[in-house]
């Protein structure tokens, strides 16, 4: 990222960090700093960082460009921390982690803000459990992914709202399911995806960009649930490290 950073700095880009550490490199060499104030992330595998530079590229993004919906945005995002509150609550990532467990992979997918949850749901998997995870854009899914679909591979479907990117991402589900692979659906209840899931990881209905937030957390959650029940060290895992200094 330094590197990258530096060869931009190098043609003549200005540079912003977003970055969760006052005084870190990446700050120290670019024009700007945004800074995400998390706290400190004592876990390799970051967690509410992640949580955290969304909300903060959002906040970027409202003051950039601006939108019709800036206001329904900010009213979301203040409305995060009890979001997320109700689904430690409620969750049901447990029970999904007890079922699946010992499945052969997993698979993560989603469309439009949701497909970047799918990567960090799959990213998450892999680092602390130590099992083969993917997250896939869904449409991408029939480019060779579903070759790899079996019933020992559960397949992750982040599917919130009910417009048309959702009702694509159903489709997606219906053919996993034909497949026989375990579905579990981290939806807000606005789409029928429930219908065709063996498990729901609900989430509060809220705006699109906040949703993205609060899907994270179950997905978050079901890595934690799996991995402890492997017994693996959660907070460090094996060959990981929190600062990566080599190229």
């Amino acid at each position: 990222t330094l590197s990258a950073l530096r060869e931009a700095r190098k043609r003549g880009a200005r540079t912003l960090a977003v970055t969760n550490v006052v005084g870190s490199s990446a700050a120290r060499e670019c024009d700007h700093a945004l800074y995400i104030r998390a706290g400190p992330e004592i876990g390799v595998a970051a967690t509410k960082t992640f949580a955290s530079q969304l909300v903060a590229l959002n906040l970027l993004a409202l003051g950039t460009a601006g939108g019709s919906d800036g206001r329904e945005v900010i009213a979301a995002l203040r409305n995060l921390p009890g979001d997320v509150q109700a689904v430690l609550d409620d969750s049901r990532a447990e029970a999904v982690a007890e079922e699946y467990v010992d499945a052969e992979g997993y698979f993560f997918i989603g469309r439009r803000h949701q497909y970047p949850v799918a990567l960090e749901g799959a990213l998450k998997m892999k680092e602390i459990t130590y099992k083969h995870a993917e997250g896939f854009a869904a449409g991408e899914l029939k480019h060779g992914t579903l070759a790899l679909v079996t019933e020992n591979t559960p397949v992750s479907a982040v599917v919130t709202g009910d417009d048309e990117a959702a009702t694509k991402t159903v489709g997606n589900v219906k053919e996993v399911e034909a497949r026989d692979a375990p579905v579990v659906a981290v939806t807000d209840g606005q789409s029928d995806v429930e219908r065709y899931a063996d498990h729901v990881l609900e989430i509060p209905e809220t705006h699109p960009r906040a949703a993205a937030v609060l899907a994270n957390v179950q997905l978050q959650l079901a890595a934690y649930h799996v991995a402890d029940k492997l017994g693996r060290s959660i907070d460090k895992p094996r060959n990981l490290a929190k600062s990566v200094t080599v190229e």
